[in-house]
């Protein structure tokens, strides 16, 4: 079994393999102790404790965030499998923040009627990757899990059947290394593409367009999730969790040197709560108007700053010269998640025989809008069921020969591989923004097309064959993206159209797009069919 990343899902489903006795190679470019899954601070959802709550509200609330797309009963058995992973964490020894009775506690998070999300004050993925790095590094030792650190996906063995395998790059050495088998995708968003993402800016997106430009299909990619408080910072952006609002910090903007609390005016049920969508674009239109928006925690006490915020403190203090105790922190919205990716099945299978996605590289779970706390317990939970439907699976057939070949070689002339990928970058961060519209998606698709026209050209020889390859694979994805956000001719959870505001009930499927006979088709499909 071959797992590309080394996150949450990655060793999610490199454990599931070694209990069961399956020897798995866990590829990374950086160690996991550097994965972007370190970087998750709120917290995990599960439906534990509280007479309240039941997996299935939970479920019902992630539906309903995502606004009936998502695949229910992928979602039911997700939510359904929740309070188990909750248990089995805190018994393998997470540090969870814990109430008076000793037991991991509970905060509010956006979107939710209850409080059902674990945390670990604001270190709640670090908390939780060092637990899963002390279990994996037991297996390793045993010889069961290969660690290959330090290399790159180049690309997918396959023929028009399944997948047999895929190439992985040293870009130091540039030595090449074929690995054949089942191959299990765990390699993250896309931040890399668009480049004002709060996500870690190694999860560049190239696996992902690989995959799209070798024939897997891909899904629900207008769908990106910008989260409302963050602040620009040396070419990304930083994230103030959700947290500091479910601890009760509030959104405002000045008018005549006066706080208003905008949210809570406009949603007086759930104020600075409402899901992610609905705060983004609500800071949006104050942002249109001139006005910045701040991030007001300076009311809530000693004890939430040091057992509960104790880390939102230190950053913003290291990092912003900013001590958040005493003035507000200046936000705007930042791309923080991609509901959309890889299509998969309920059971984490692809388009392709053989081949296996779980995290935030796959579609599934989040539907049109990411409900806060389910993305590492949609990580944790998909690289288990992927694991499991690989080890399910028939073996793969005996590889034909010759395996797929190498794209045809052309006469190429130098470029920058720097300078197209920050274009590329703009491009989609123009033409995917919070508000769209069928003119600023067209311009982007145009300039999107020049840029393709350019890279075809061209070549960097300074930048590794890794990444020349990524340009191209990335601007291909992109235009998928692109079309579907086009096609899509409605508001949605995390897709806004000016020109289609409303919500239309014949878009309540999923958005396909698939690269086949050299062009990109898009349509749409009830999640849990198959075209």
């Amino acid at each position: 079994m071959i797992i590309i990343g080394a996150g949450a899902a990655g060793l999610s489903a490199a454990l599931e393999f070694a209990k069961n006795g399956i020897k798995s190679i866990l590829v990374s470019d950086m160690p996991s102790e550097r994965a972007q899954s370190v970087m998750a601070e709120g917290g995990i959802n599960a439906a534990l404790n509280t007479e309240s709550d039941s997996s299935e509200l939970h479920a019902k609330e992630t539906m309903k965030a995502g606004r009936y797309i998502a695949d229910p009963r992928a979602v039911s058995q997700m939510t359904a499998a929740a309070p188990e992973i909750i248990e089995k964490l805190f018994s393998d020894g997470m540090a969870f923040t814990l109430d008076e009775e000793k037991r991991p506690d509970v905060r509010a998070f956006g979107g939710q009627s209850v409080k059902r999300t674990f945390f670990a004050a604001a270190d709640t993925g670090k908390q939780l990757m060092h637990v899963l790095i002390g279990q994996v590094r037991r297996y390793e030792a045993e010889g069961i899990i290969e660690r290959r650190t330090g290399w790159t996906f180049l690309k997918l063995l396959h023929d028009s059947e399944q997948a047999y395998g895929c190439v992985l790059l040293h870009p130091i050495t540039q030595e090449k290394m074929t690995c054949y088998g089942k191959v299990l995708i765990a390699s993250g968003g896309l931040n890399g593409m668009f480049g004002n993402a709060t996500g870690s800016v190694r999860n560049t997106g190239a696996v992902s367009a690989n995959l799209f430009a070798s024939g897997v299909k891909f899904a629900n990619g207008e769908f990106i999730q910008y989260h409302p408080t963050t602040v620009k910072l040396h070419g990304k952006n930083m994230l103030i969790t959700e947290a500091v609002r479910g601890e009760g910090g509030r959104l405002y903007v000045l008018e005549n040197n006066k706080p208003v609390y905008f949210m809570e005016e406009k949603y007086p049920e759930l104020g600075n709560l409402m899901p992610r969508d609905v705060v983004a674009r609500e800071e949006w239109l104050q942002m249109k108007q001139g006005k910045q928006v701040y991030l007001d925690m300076s009311h809530l006490g000693k004890e939430i700053y040091e057992k509960r915020l104790k880390g939102v403190i230190d950053d913003c203090i290291r990092f912003l010269a900013l001590d958040p105790r005493k003035e507000p922190i200046p936000v705007l919205p930042g791309i923080h998640y991609f509901m959309g990716g890889i299509w998969v099945d309920a059971d984490h299978r692809t388009s392709m025989k053989n081949l296996y996605a779980a995290g935030e590289c796959a579609c599934q779970y989040h539907g049109a809008n990411r409900l806060g706390g389910n993305s590492l317990l949609g990580a944790l939970y998909g690289g288990s069921v992927a694991a499991k439907s690989a080890m399910e699976d028939e073996d793969i057939m005996e590889p034909p020969s010759p395996l797929v070949s190498d794209r045809e070689a052309k006469e190429q002339t130098a470029g920058s591989y720097v300078e197209n990928w920050q274009a590329l970058q703009d491009i989609m961060k123009n033409g995917l923004a919070i508000i769209r519209s069928e003119e600023t998606l067209q311009t982007a698709l145009a300039d999107l097309d020049k840029l393709t026209e350019k890279v075809k050209k061209e070549y960097d020889t300074t930048a590794t064959e890794a990444e020349n390859q990524a340009l191209a694979d990335c601007c291909l994805l992109g235009k998928a993206l692109l079309l579907g956000a086009l096609e899509r001719k409605e508001s949605r959870g995390a897709h806004t159209r000016s020109d289609y505001p409303a919500e239309r009930e014949e878009y309540q499927k999923q958005t396909i797009a698939e690269f086949t006979g050299g062009k990109i088709q898009i349509y749409f499909q009830k999640a849990g069919e198959q075209k």
